[in-house]
């Protein structure tokens, strides 16, 4: 009886310290806290919603954007970490970080996404060159995002920079899975 007490204890000491590990790592789904993140329009309509895996040494990223608890538009990205860029199409000319300022994806045109890991599996930058179409014609947007996990909070940050806007972005999600399920 002693030996199965003292082997259990183990197996619990053992799974108990793994799980913390899994959640300090940015793979999982991200729920956005809007009251922590900067103030935009935006956030009236749509929340973004992150899901990261890494798979290898690929990146794959999935922002949805969610009204009425619907994905109402995905956009994907995937590329490999350190490498070339990577494209991603565009089929849609919602672009839904600034949908209510006018400004539009153009469909057809393709994404140029690269990234690396800053620290692995904590704090990934990526960048995004992107074809936009405005009242004076098309343009094509440089953003870049840095994605870091605090070890403290949990807490997933998201600053976005963008050649065309002063000030970073900034976007705070919580943790909605708990990795590898």
């Amino acid at each position: 009886m002693k030996a199965r007490t003292t082997t259990l204890l183990v197996l619990f000491v053992c799974i108990a310290g793994v799980a913390p590990l899994q959640s300090q790592t940015l793979d999982g789904s991200w729920k956005f806290i809007q009251e922590k993140s900067t103030d935009l329009a935006t956030w009236r309509y749509r929340l973004p919603q992150l899901v990261i895996a890494k798979e290898g040494d690929r990146v794959r990223l999935i922002h949805n954007w969610l009204e009425r608890n619907q994905v109402a538009f995905a956009d994907t990205f995937i590329f490999l970490s350190g490498g070339k860029p990577s494209a991603a199409q565009v089929t849609s000319p919602i672009w839904p970080e600034n949908w209510y300022m006018g400004v539009l994806a153009k469909t057809g045109t393709a994404k140029a996404v690269s990234g690396t890991w800053l620290e692995e599996g904590r704090a990934l930058w990526m960048s995004v060159d992107q074809t936009v179409e405005v009242s004076q014609g098309e343009a094509v947007i440089h953003t870049t995002r840095e994605y870091r996990l605090d070890r403290e909070s949990g807490l997933l940050t998201l600053t976005e920079r963008r050649m065309t806007r002063p000030t970073p972005l900034l976007l705070v999600f919580e943790r909605l899975d708990t990795p590898g399920k």
